[in-house]
């Protein structure tokens, strides 16, 4: 009986090191890392709806990069490609017209479709840490979630 005590208090110690360890690790990497900009970005759709969204494979993965010559943005839904405007006036953010072409995709690309294009007409507020966006709607509800991926 005190030998099993023993384990499992051993056991416990360990996680709990283990978890100080990795905090401590993901803040240094977090305060080492500097904030990707929001412009020239390519912003990979992580989170939508608070669900995680997954690339299908022989799909494209939903993105957005908003281009700062034009005020465009141009991604894709994770089925079909998306283009239109946008405006940023401090952290603030709003989508113009936003279309995306018409392609039939299966029906789990199609929801991540729809729900994408449907949180950007509700998006208003920006904010980046690191290379995480995070668009919010009012009362600084998450809508979407990206990271940012180099491409080079």
């Amino acid at each position: 009986m005190k030998r099993l005590l023993a384990i499992c208090v051993f056991i416990g110690t360990l996680l709990i090191t283990t978890g100080y360890t990795l905090a401590a690790m993901d803040f240094q990497k977090s305060a080492a890392s500097p904030d990707e900009p929001l412009i020239n970005t390519y912003w990979q759709l992580a989170w939508l709806d608070g669900a995680l969204v997954v690339t299908h494979e022989n799909f494209r993965e939903a993105h957005l990069v908003l281009h700062q010559d034009t005020l465009r943005l141009a991604g894709a839904t994770g089925c079909n490609t998306l283009m239109g405007s946008y405006r940023v006036e401090n952290k603030r953010i709003t989508f113009g017209q936003v279309a995306s072409t018409k392609m039939a995709c299966p029906t789990a690309q199609m929801k991540t479709e729809r729900d994408f294009l449907a949180a950007l007409k509700q998006v208003t507020v920006w904010s980046v840490d690191g290379a995480t966006l995070v668009l919010s709607g009012e009362n600084n509800k998450t809508l979407v979630v990206f990271e940012a991926v180099h491409l080079y």
